[in-house]
Order: C-alpha cells, then sequence, then structure tokens
C-alpha cells in the first residue's frame, strides 16, 4: 500500500498541471490610474484571503496604451503590489487592438505581421523581466486564438510556427511557462477544435479556454461540448485550463458588459477542476471585491 502511494504521488508531481492555479485576469484600462496604491494592495490581498493565487496581466501595451514609461511604471508597480500580497504575476506582453482584423490579409503579408507581433512581445518581455523591482512568474500572450481564422490546415501552419518561434525566443530570454487563451464560436468541430489546442500545448503553451458563458454565442448544450473536448477532465482533453466568464454583455454594436447577477455569478466563482487543471476567472474588475475599486462601465 505504501509503495502504491509513493507511485501516485510521483504520478502527480509529474503531472503537467500538479501545480494548478486559481487565477483571475485584470485587463488593465487608463482609467484604472485613478485606483490609489493602497486601494489596490487591499484588494490585492483580499484577492488572497478568497484564495485565489494568481493575477494575469491580459496585456501590459495595447496599442499605444502604456507604451510610455509612466503608464509603464504604474503597471510594474500594480504587479509588484500583487506578489507583495501573495500572489503569482503572470506577465501579459503586447496587445494589438487589430490583431483580428489583421488575420484576414494575405499568406504572405500574414507572415510579415506575425513576425511583427513576435519582435513586439519580445521586447515587451525584455523590459519586464530587467526591471528591478519585479520579477514575473510566466508569460502571457495576449493574441487570443479563435476557431475561425485558424482552422484551415495552411492557416494553422503559420499559427504554430508564429508561437513556437515566439516560446523558443522567449525561453532564451527569460524561460517562464507561457500561456494563451482561445475561444470557441461553432467554427470547427469540437473534436477539430480541441485538436488545435493539443497542437498548441505540444509547442509548452499553455491554453486557457473561455467558456463563453458571458459572450453567450453558443447555447448551454453547445458550450459543453466544446469544453468536454478542449479543456474536459479525460486523457483526450488537451488544454490547461477554463477561463470562466463572469460577465454579461451589454446590446450594442461595441463590447460592453457588466457583472452576472449574485446568483450566477457566485456559481461561477465556485467553479473547480476534478482534474487538477488551472481555474481562470475572467475578469477581475466583474468581481465582487472589486465593487467600487475598478469600473467596469
Amino acid at each position: 500500500m505504501l509503495k502504491l502511494r509513493h507511485l501516485l504521488l510521483l504520478a502527480l508531481l509529474a503531472s503537467p498541471w500538479a501545480n494548478a492555479m486559481k487565477a483571475v485576469f485584470w485587463q488593465p484600462q487608463l482609467r484604472d490610474s485613478g485606483v490609489s496604491a493602497e486601494q489596490w494592495s487591499t484588494l490585492m490581498q483580499k484577492l488572497h484571503r478568497q484564495g485565489f493565487d494568481t493575477l494575469v496581466l491580459q496585456w501590459t501595451q495595447y496599442g499605444t496604451a502604456f507604451a510610455d514609461e509612466n503608464g509603464s511604471q504604474q503597471l510594474r508597480q500594480r504587479a509588484a503590489a500583487a506578489q507583495s500580497a501573495g500572489l503569482k504575476v503572470i506577465v501579459g506582453l503586447n496587445a494589438d487592438p487589430e490583431f483580428f482584423s489583421r488575420q484576414k490579409q494575405s499568406a504572405a503579408a500574414l507572415k510579415h505581421y506575425l513576425g511583427r507581433l513576435r519582435v513586439a512581445d519580445l521586447q515587451q518581455a525584455k523590459r519586464w523581466s530587467d526591471s528591478p523591482d519585479f520579477r514575473p512568474d510566466g508569460w502571457y500572450l495576449s493574441a487570443e486564438i479563435d476557431d475561425l481564422n485558424w482552422r484551415s490546415p495552411e492557416r494553422r501552419v503559420e499559427l504554430l510556427a508564429w508561437l513556437s518561434d515566439t516560446r523558443q525566443l522567449l525561453a532564451k530570454h527569460d524561460n517562464k511557462p507561457v500561456y494563451i487563451s482561445s475561444f470557441f464560436a461553432g467554427n470547427m468541430t469540437p473534436e477539430g477544435y480541441a485538436a488545435m489546442i493539443a497542437e498548441i500545448e505540444k509547442l509548452r503553451i499553455g491554453v486557457w479556454v473561455q467558456d463563453g458563458l458571458g459572450v453567450k454565442t453558443l447555447n448551454p448544450t453547445q458550450r459543453q461540448l466544446y469544453l468536454d473536448a478542449a479543456a474536459g477532465c479525460h486523457a483526450t482533453s488537451p488544454a490547461r485550463g477554463t477561463v470562466y466568464e463572469v460577465f454579461d454583455v451589454t446590446p450594442g454594436k461595441t463590447f460592453s458588459a457588466q457583472p452576472m447577477a449574485a446568483k450566477q455569478m457566485a456559481a461561477q466563482l465556485a467553479q473547480t477542476s476534478r482534474c487538477g487543471k488551472d481555474v481562470v476567472w475572467f475578469s477581475l474588475r466583474y468581481l465582487p471585491a472589486a465593487q467600487g475599486i475598478l469600473q467596469y462601465r
């Protein structure tokens, strides 16, 4: 019996999900600069007490936002305060506001564009890893992978080459875990989508699959088919974890959202992984803990 327990412990330690995280995304916005250092520190401490262990910065530059030294320094101070409160911090790199429209370019133009994204990500990683007052616990690639633009085999070759090169260059610079997120909208079969996630995972990039509850593109039955295939607990589900949305999209041509109703919010926050995969929530500004501190309108 003792030998069996020893073997089970070794298997757990060898599992890629042995150190699964309980994380929350923070999507930095310029208006967050109005939050005082004391308010932010109190919020981070509250998150830690509530059982969160990781803060994921969705990006550290969004177009020109946070590109200046003042904006970058403020984000580093926020990240350092999160670590001081006991949280690990996964640092998102560069985000291009036109990422989804730029994917529609020709193959040659797309390859050039992805190369520029890689350069921007590496520059951002160097800035953050060279910071004297903060050390990242991992990297997050802010480009979200969907099931429409990358469904053809030809496009997927470009996707995997871009991600593989980015992962290898990040490892040479500062070898920390790398993550990316993905969402589905019914443009691939659940099995095909899971196969794409598996290809990305083979590059040693952890994929978090968004559950889609907040955006409501698919109905609950459809969503569950994709989640089971890509992020479930059986051996063929490749994703590193699930992103649970805690917002409801409000009608309008531009994206706008509000926190979920209290009962549904509580159900989302109670989500756990039966097989030790990462559990991530999106996003901080919709959580009850952040009300009165971070604006969502």
